[in-house]
């Protein structure tokens, strides 16, 4: 399915990226994890405990001469890339009221433009090799909703959906994939301290899921793994929903 491919995740020490390097992992991939997380250390020590052999780089996603510079490490250690999962991200909840210019860049440099010149790095690698790529944005059902807390990132993960498309007309010639996930809530670094002081919040997440529980970063690494493989060979410029049909949900 995915032996022997080499992937990149960002934002792969944690939550969703975490399960994603792990599956991967699991499957023969070679897993080139870039994060940022403050427990990097702890978590790639806790990793390599167990035998996992993944490679951790630490760098901040959204500082692209930074990104370029390791990427220069990666591409003359493994001389080619067949996957790439964009998924760091951030969401510092605040009312639109309160969100100010320096909010508002961060979460613009790490999810929008971070994203988009990797994804523009990579692809040019995958062109030059003749990789047959596949290429797996993270966004989130925020592209489609609003939030009152969100207006920042909701814009953000509205952007990568068109992003995503653009790139997916542009590279399919070069037989490249270009597809996102959209999950639902799943509980993951972003949202973990405020679903667990808002249980009414959670509550109503859950009973607004036909599935009657919220997605797990598992389940959401699964879907990314389909659209990394084979599997979805003939899938191109596609938004994939994974939220246990939350937003088919309006009673």
């Amino acid at each position: 399915m995915i032996e022997n491919k080499v992937a990149i995740i960002t934002g792969g020490a944690n939550g969703i990226g975490l399960a994603t390097s792990l599956l991967f992992n699991n499957l023969g991939a070679k897993v080139i994890v870039l994060d940022n997380a403050t427990n990097l250390k702890s978590i790639k020590n806790k990793i390599l405990k167990k035998g996992v052999n993944i490679d951790f780089y630490k760098v901040d996603t959204s500082k692209i001469h930074l990104v370029k510079n390791k990427m220069r490490i990666i591409e003359k250690k493994y001389n080619k890339i067949d996957i790439l999962v964009l998924n760091a991200a951030i969401c510092p909840f605040k009312e639109f009221l309160k969100i100010d210019e320096k909010i508002f860049d961060d979460v613009v440099n790490t999810n929008q433009k971070g994203s988009f010149f990797l994804a523009q790095h990579v692809s040019k690698i995958m062109v030059k090799k003749k990789i047959r790529g596949k290429i797996v944005f993270l966004s989130s059902v925020s592209s489609i909703f609003g939030g009152s807390l969100q207006a920042h990132y909701c814009a953000t993960k509205g952007a990568i959906n068109q992003i995503m498309k653009s790139m997916a007309i542009s590279l399919g010639k070069y037989n490249i994939n270009v597809n996102a996930i959209l999950p639902g809530t799943v509980i993951t670094n972003l949202n973990r301290k405020q679903l667990e002081k808002n249980i009414k919040l959670k509550k109503y997440f859950i009973n607004r899921t036909p599935l009657k529980r919220l997605i797990s970063p598992d389940e959401i690494a699964k879907a990314i793994l389909f659209l990394s493989s084979e599997m979805s060979s003939g899938v191109n410029g596609e938004c994939l929903v994974v939220d246990g049909g939350m937003t088919i949900n309006f009673q």
